[in-house]
This record gives C-alpha cells, sequence and structure tokens, in this order.
C-alpha cells in the first residue's frame, strides 16, 4: 500500500515537471497555391512515464496551424498526424513560417521553421507579388547633436527581384525617405543617419516605419511595428563676460546662452558689498540678496540675454580732486602770518581802575620771509594805555590817542624769518564803571610776501569784570 502511494506521488512530481521531447517534420518546405494547405508530417515523442498533451500554434498570424488529429503522446510512443498550414490574405510569394510545439500546462516548447512557397490559383497570375519584412533598432536614448542612427533589417519573401523599395521613416522629430532594392528572397542590413535639430526638446517618442513597393500602378506598404525611443536633455547656460576699461569706469557686458534643448533658469551673482554698490549700476537693474547682485534670467533653449554692469569710480576721484583743490587753495590763499589777540586782568588799581594786559602774537606759518610788518591796533577810549611798561618786548612805534575812537598803536617790524613767532604786549587801565566787560577791537597787520603787499587781521578779544 505504501508502495503504491509513493509511487503515484512520484509520477505526479514526475509529471509536473520538465519533460524531454523531442519534434520532427517532414518535409522542412512546401508549395501550394493560395487556396490550398501546406502538409507536412510531424512526429512527436517524449520521456515522461505518464501521457502528455501537446499544443501546436505560430506567432504569425498570417497562417493557420492545426494539426489533423490531436496530440495526445502516450509514453514510450512516438505520435505521428499531419500538420497543416494555411496562408490566410497573402501574396504569392516565398515565406518562413515559424511553429510552435508546446506541452501542456508548461513552459517546455520547440521551435521549428517552416517555407512554403505560395503561388497564385490561377496560371494567369502566377507572377509573384511583393512580400517584405522588416525589422528596425534604434537606441533608447538620442542625443539630438549627435543625430540617430537608424538600423533596419530587410526581407525579400518571394523570388523576384524588387528594383526599388521605399523606406518612410516618421516620428516627431524627424521625417525622412530613403530608397533601397533587394534581391530574390535577399535579407539585407541598412544603417540610416539622421540628423536632428540639436534643440530638439526632451521627449519620449516612437518611430513609425512603413515599407513601401511600388508596383507599376499601385504600391505595396508594410508597416513595421513602432520602435519607441527618447530624446534625452543636455547642456546647460553658459555666461561669458566681455569688459571694457576707461578712467576709472569699467563695463563688464554679460551674455547669458541656453545651451541646452529645454528652457532653463540661470541666476547669476556679482558681489557687491556696502561699499561698492554706491559705484555699481547695471542694466536691466539688479536685486539685492546679502552682499550680491542678483539677476535671475529666464532662457528659451538656444537663447541668449544680455545685459550690461557698469562700476563708475569716477564720483570718488572728483570728490578726492575737489578736496585737494580746497585744500590747495586754502593753503594758497590762507595768510602768511597768523595773528592772535588776548586781553587779561592783572590787578586793580586804588581808584576802581583794572589792570588789563594786552598781548598780541605774530606768527609766520609760511616757508617765506615776510617784510615791512605794520601791526596796528586801537585802545577803547575807556581805557588808558600805559605809557611805560615793563614787561613790553617791543614798543610801539607810534602811540596816537584820539578821544572819539581811542588810542592807535602801530609797530613797524622789518622782517620776519619763516616759523618766527613774535609777542607784542602793552597794558591798559580801564574803570569798574564799565558795565558787563569789554570787548576790545581786532589787530591788524600789513606785510610783503613776494612783492605783494597782504592784510590779515585777529579775532575781537572779550573780557568781563567782576562787580
Amino acid at each position: 500500500m505504501r508502495r503504491a502511494l509513493l509511487i503515484a506521488v512520484l509520477l505526479a512530481v514526475i509529471s509536473v515537471s520538465a519533460v524531454d521531447f523531442s519534434v520532427k517534420l517532414f518535409p522542412s518546405e512546401r508549395s501550394i497555391k493560395l487556396n490550398e494547405s501546406a502538409v507536412f508530417e510531424v512526429e512527436v515523442e517524449h520521456f515522461s512515464p505518464v501521457e502528455e498533451f501537446f499544443e501546436v500554434y505560430s506567432n504569425d498570424v498570417t497562417w493557420d496551424v492545426l494539426t489533423d488529429s490531436a496530440m495526445k503522446v502516450a509514453p514510450g510512443v512516438v505520435f505521428k498526424a499531419n500538420l497543416l498550414l494555411r496562408p490566410l490574405n497573402l501574396n504569392p510569394g516565398v515565406y518562413s513560417v515559424p511553429v510552435m510545439f508546446k506541452r501542456s500546462g508548461s513552459n517546455d516548447q520547440h521551435r521549428k521553421i517552416l517555407y512554403v512557397e505560395v503561388s497564385s490559383q490561377f496560371p494567369e497570375d502566377a507572377t509573384y507579388l511583393p512580400a517584405v519584412r522588416g525589422v528596425a533598432t534604434v537606441d533608447g536614448q538620442i542625443d539630438p547633436r549627435k543625430g540617430m542612427t537608424l538600423k533596419l533589417s530587410l526581407e525579400n519573401q518571394n523570388k523576384r527581384s524588387l528594383d526599388k523599395v521605399d523606406v518612410k521613416v516618421r516620428s516627431n522629430v524627424i521625417n525622412k525617405d530613403y530608397s533601397t532594392s533587394l534581391g530574390p528572397l535577399e535579407r539585407k542590413t541598412l544603417t540610416f543617419t539622421a540628423e536632428l535639430d540639436p534643440m530638439t526638446p526632451p521627449q519620449k517618442d516612437s518611430l513609425q516605419i512603413s515599407i513601401i513597393v511600388p508596383e507599376k500602378e499601385k504600391a505595396f506598404q508594410f508597416d513595421l511595428f513602432p520602435v519607441a525611443y527618447e530624446v534625452i536633455p543636455y547642456g546647460g547656460v553658459i555666461p561669458s563676460v566681455v569688459s571694457e576699461s576707461s578712467f576709472l569706469k569699467y563695463v563688464d557686458s554679460v551674455t547669458l546662452t541656453n545651451e541646452a534643448n529645454k528652457p532653463l533658469t540661470h541666476v547669476y551673482r556679482v558681489p557687491a558689498n556696502i561699499f561698492k554698490r554706491g559705484f555699481i549700476s547695471s542694466e536691466p537693474p539688479a536685486k539685492f540678496e546679502g552682499d550680491d547682485l542678483v539677476w535671475e534670467v529666464p532662457l528659451e533653449a538656444g537663447k541668449s540675454f544680455v545685459f550690461v554692469i557698469t562700476y563708475n569710480y569716477r564720483p570718488l576721484f572728483w570728490l578726492f580732486l575737489l578736496l585737494v583743490i580746497v585744500l590747495a587753495a586754502y593753503f594758497w590763499f590762507r595768510s602768511p602770518i597768523i595773528v592772535k589777540k588776548t586781553v587779561r586782568v592783572v590787578g586793580g588799581g586804588e581808584e576802581g581802575y583794572s589792570h588789563l594786559k594786552v598781548v598780541i602774537e605774530l606768527i609766520n606759518r609760511s616757508g617765506k620771509i615776510a617784510r615791512q610788518i605794520r601791526v596796528m591796533d586801537l585802545a577803547p577810549r575807556l581805557a588808558d594805555v600805559v605809557a611805560e611798561s615793563k614787561e613790553t618786548i617791543l614798543a610801539p612805534s607810534k602811540v596816537v590817542p584820539n578821544e572819539q575812537r581811542g588810542t592807535l598803536l602801530r609797530w613797524d617790524i622789518d622782517m620776519m624769518e619763516s616759523k618766527e613767532h613774535r609777542v607784542l604786549t602793552y597794558k591798559l587801565h580801564t574803570k569798574l564803571g564799565v558795565i558787563g566787560g569789554l570787548s576790545l577791537p581786532v589787530a591788524a597787520v600789513k606785510f610783503v610776501v613776494d612783492g605783494q603787499e597782504r592784510e590779515t587781521v585777529s579775532g575781537k578779544p572779550e573780557i568781563r569784570f567782576k562787580s
């Protein structure tokens, strides 16, 4: 009992496993009329311990394939039957027909090729009509800059020469026609190269290929299976800069070129810190991002965009030049001699007088000698000039009283060397009856430098009395 069960299991396992079988066909070619079927003898043998069923078919839909009896093959027996091939809507010609034999319920199969010559059933129509097969291949990814290479394998399926075979290739990006010829039953592989527009945008496409054989007043067309491919993207935006310079002015002409085959947006940046921003201008204007000037430019494929950046440092130069001119004018037109006049209280008198000391300082700040120097000062009429003073370094050359204006004092100095410093002093006596204080007139100095007479004055010194 157990032995019978084990044998059953083994048989079941063997039945679902791969089984070796053989197929023989006799003969390998036949000649028939269009309204007839080609008959071949088939022998099938397998090495399975159980009975097997087999199927027969062709993946060429232009032929009807069947056997005259069911292919039920017992173990150890050579099964024999007739295989019938019937043409379906074909033209006269010679055809190679693929026939598949498959064990039912499995992937075990054998492929055989049979050759059938089909002629017209009518004697007057015995001429072979065109019959062409073709297979096209192309790279799956196409760079449009390199073009497209198409390989086309053609097979003339009858025994007549085809002097003119037209190949038409159509797709979204290609529209080409080619011509060739085929001898009887000839097979050839053709290679066609098509140039594409380098700016062809990325896309998925398929080639539609038709083979057309002209025949007197009509033509026979054979359409191939579409061939899928893809146009790939490439490239990017390339900036180029042309610079021009002049005095403290620099102009950059920037050209952005989209060398890709699709639209792109390019961001171009130029460093521009706070100092530089005051001297940079552009057309069209840019926007500021941090310490950069930024242009965001959308570009179509193959298009260019030009903008101009100007660095103008001339205002800085003119400002510097103006400063130099002002300083030069100041040093040129300023008085070579500086006059300073000060006054201070040095004591009081018995009858309410205050003792004042007036100091006049002369400084030759130039690098030249000043000559014929005359210093003139005016003491107010409310104050008396002391006739003699031990502190006076250089006595006035003239002292001229005037009841209306006051007392005029004059000093005459022959010359002053460069950087020489002179001090002139005198004393005044004034009464406390002066309200608030006393403002003294300016001291005036006239002198000659380089043969030209010039004049300068001091400021007005003031003094306040204590009550």
